[in-house]
């Protein structure tokens, strides 16, 4: 009898604390809605803002990565420019 009335009573608890959690969690839930629509705001302002940019960055790497590849070749490339232009003449 006393083991079922302790079991009762730890299960009673359980699930008034259980109970206490989901008011709590939902409190907090609806008290940051403000600041996840701010949030929400905010990211969509920068995502609007730095997708201009993304997109000239990557003009920008396409046209200047080649450049940058044969960068290291350049003093072989300008050897055989001047080699090229004395054989001409």
């Amino acid at each position: 009898m006393d083991l079922a009335v302790i079991l009762l009573m730890l299960a009673v608890f359980l699930i008034f604390f259980k109970l206490l959690a989901i008011i709590f969690k939902t409190g907090f839930f609806i008290l940051s809605i403000p600041f996840q629509i701010i949030v929400a705001i905010l990211g969509v302002i920068l995502v609007v803002l730095l997708v201009p940019f993304a997109v000239m960055a990557g003009i920008l790497t396409l046209i200047f990565a080649p450049i940058f590849v044969l960068g290291p070749f350049l003093p072989f490339l300008l050897v055989l420019f001047g080699l090229y232009l004395v054989v001409r003449n």
